[in-house]
């Protein structure tokens, strides 16, 4: 069977209600590429044999349960880069790289080379697949890079993906970020007593807006990394704010946070209530209120 029989024939497979023809038909070509290490160019002519086939249709039935297809796949692209994920970890979102492109446009300000010359360190809050932290210090290489994360099997993926970039400036830490007392870390950690800038994606999905995510987000990604209580929704950036007030080691600072779009108006509230008087709500590509800069100056 030709590929682009094989595709034709599975296309109607894949379509529903979430996805139309013209993106089954993405997937299926991605698939296939990626399984059977076979060029795009090479469809055409390529003959599928039976053991192909069956390992195709092995993937196919993953889909119809709606998993991603970067599970299935093991690998997803972010910011130019390609990570490996599992259901450990969050796969990286597009609205997330907008966040990374502001940091990098922010320290491609002639103020902010200065930082990047003294070494200064990011902290990152929520690793996960390590992919903010690494696309930044790929592009950002002069800086120091500290990245936690209370998953051990989500930094063992960071650490991979590290490595799988050649980023070297990063150290991967397990922690408990929420933890209130942090006077025994910083005995365990005094390099986090170190840190002038701080960027975190975390957990922000109330428990009743659950109704609103699709199947294969629900079913398949880390609910740990998603979902916080609804009579606690602010709980990780109250966090993130106090550590940033009481342990960052320069006024020039700088605090990154993506946000839960419904609450933009109540984080940017709670910034100003530490004293981040000088912040900035960004959109997204969709016009959503996503992420938050602030800082004291």
């Amino acid at each position: 069977m030709l590929i682009s029989e094989y595709i034709r024939k599975n296309t109607p497979l894949l379509i529903s209600t979430q996805v139309d023809e013209r993106e089954s038909q993405s997937t299926l070509r991605f698939l296939i590429e990626d399984t059977l290490s076979i060029n795009r160019i090479d469809f055409s002519t390529h003959l599928l044999n039976q053991k192909e086939i069956d390992l195709l249709n092995q993937s196919i039935e993953r889909l119809k349960n709606n998993e991603p297809l970067q599970y299935i796949t093991s690998k997803a692209h972010f910011y130019g880069l390609e990570f490996e994920v599992s259901p450990a970890v969050l796969i990286p979102r597009p609205e997330t790289e907008e966040l990374v492109h502001q940091i990098l446009k922010d320290f491609a300000d002639k103020k902010l080379q200065i930082a990047e010359k003294n070494k200064h360190t990011f902290l990152e809050v929520g690793t996960g697949s390590g992919c903010i932290s690494i696309a930044l210090a790929k592009n950002l290489p002069h800086l120091h890079f500290i990245a936690i994360d209370i998953s051990k099997d989500a930094l063992d993926i960071a650490r991979q993906n590290a490595k799988k970039n050649n980023i070297t400036n990063i150290e991967f830490i397990e922690l408990d970020f929420l933890q209130e007392d942090f006077s025994e870390v910083f005995l365990k950690y005094p390099q986090l007593k170190k840190i002038n800038h701080l960027v975190s994606n975390p957990p922000y999905i109330r428990d009743s807006e659950k109704r609103e995510m699709s199947s294969n987000v629900l079913n398949f990604e880390p609910h740990l990394a998603l979902f916080v209580e609804d009579k606690k929704p602010l709980v990780f950036y109250e966090a993130l704010v106090k550590f940033f007030v009481y342990n960052v080691n320069n006024k020039d600072g700088l605090l990154y946070v993506e946000i839960n779009q419904y609450l933009a108006n109540e984080t940017k509230d709670l910034f100003v209530s530490f004293g981040l008087e000088n912040y900035r709500v960004f959109k997204d590509l969709q016009e959503n209120s996503r992420f938050i800069r602030a800082c004291y100056t």
